[in-house]
């Protein structure tokens, strides 16, 4: 029984082992024996690289629709290829190994962001792989970048500093908001505008006992900061439409009569009493 067991085992071990052996014999000479390793054509020529595919029956197909910026490869040599090179990784022939080609260094020139706010600046600069260095402000009458350093279109290395000089309009002169109530709007607004003020919103409204185009109310208030930006708004009185009406003065007395009053005798007949 036990010689049985030893056999079965021993011709167990050696079926496995002409199975595997006859795998790897057709794995070598039917599938790995038409597979080639890929080859590296990253740094060659076109013509190099033709060379190398026709001799391993391999097509080579360049991608000119797009060229990738390489500070390593000449320019016009393959800079990348669809398979990844090496004896590890095996080709059919027949196949095709795409590439592309070197299109040199990158070059990197500031860009013309004149006019633009310093976030706008700031966001193309990061575009072009460049980055922000000083941010100046100086209050003049325009708006954005008025200047970079280094100028706009100078040749410059990826992640170079470029310092920028942002406009910005002045201050406005501040005042303090004076009470203008119970005052004349054809004074008040004058005034206001002669310093630079702006009146933007009056608004009407009827108020018994203020004389039409009074100032009954204000925004800002009195007191508060007010400066050549900011809006101010008053509420005048106006009468309604047909005004208010005035009070009428009592009517006149009427004029004594000429004619003197009838005696009491026959008044007090007129009534009926007895004589």
């Amino acid at each position: 029984m036990k010689r049985g067991c030893l056999g079965n085992v021993l011709f167990g071990i050696l079926l496995l082992a002409v199975f595997g052996s006859s795998t790897y014999f057709w794995f070598t000479f039917f599938v790995k024996g038409r597979s080639l390793p890929t080859p590296n054509l990253i740094g060659r020529s076109i013509g190099d690289a033709r060379k190398i595919t026709s001799d391993l029956g391999v097509q080579l197909e360049v991608d000119d629709s797009h060229r990738r910026n390489s500070d390593r490869v000449p320019v016009g040599n393959i800079v990348w290829q669809n398979r990844t090179p090496g004896a590890t990784s095996f080709i059919k022939r027949g196949s095709t190994v795409r590439v592309e080609l070197s299109a040199g260094p990158l070059v990197l020139r500031v860009p013309d962001i004149d006019g633009s706010t310093a976030g706008t600046a700031m966001l193309r600069l990061g575009q072009q792989n460049l980055k922000l260095a000083n941010l100046t402000y100086l209050g003049t009458d325009a708006n954005g970048i008025v200047a970079e350093d280094p100028p706009k279109g100078t040749v410059v290395a990826p992640q170079s500093g470029v310092s920028l000089l942002v406009s910005v309009p002045p201050m406005p002169a501040q005042y303090v908001m004076p009470d203008i109530i119970d005052r004349p709007l054809d004074q008040v607004r004058p005034a206001l505008e002669a310093r630079g003020l702006n009146v933007a919103t009056v608004k009407f409204e009827a108020y018994p006992g203020i004389t039409d185009g009074t100032i009954i109310r204000q925004y800002p208030l009195r007191g508060a900061p007010v400066s050549t930006r900011d809006p101010i708004s008053v509420v005048v009185s106006r009468q309604d439409e047909g005004g208010f009406a005035p009070v009428a003065p009592p009517e006149p007395a009427p004029a004594p009569s000429a004619v003197p009053p009838p005696p009491a005798a026959t008044a007090t007949t007129a009534t009926g009493t007895a004589p």
